[in-house]
């Protein structure tokens, strides 16, 4: 096994996404030309389960999103008039293992 120590902090965060045991991929931008920011990128997990050092899917485990809620600005036309208003929008940033939720009946 070889650990990587080379490069700089930007290298090693370059592919957090392919290097997690609960990895992700970008889905195809969500572009609203009527919010600030126009273009945003969410994330989606690549398994249910979680990868093992061997690379192996562990369906005993559970891949999740993590979700963020960002600050957009709106924007909204009263007449000829661009009025743009606070909002909120929850956004998908990545995916992380967890063990699973167990109901016992009792």
């Amino acid at each position: 096994m070889k650990i990587s120590s080379e490069g700089s902090a930007q290298l090693m965060t370059n592919n957090i996404k392919g290097r997690s045991i609960s990895p992700w991929e970008y889905n195809s931008p969500d572009v609203d030309h009527n919010r600030v920011p126009a273009v945003i990128n969410e994330a989606r997990c690549l398994h249910h389960g979680c990868v093992d050092p061997e690379g192996n899917v562990d369906l005993s485990m559970n891949s999740v999103p993590i979700r963020q809620e960002i600050l957009v600005l709106r924007r909204e036309m009263r007449g000829c008039v661009p009025v743009y208003k606070l909002d909120k929008q929850l956004v998908t940033v990545g995916c992380t293992c967890v063990r699973p939720i167990i109901h016992y009946l009792t």
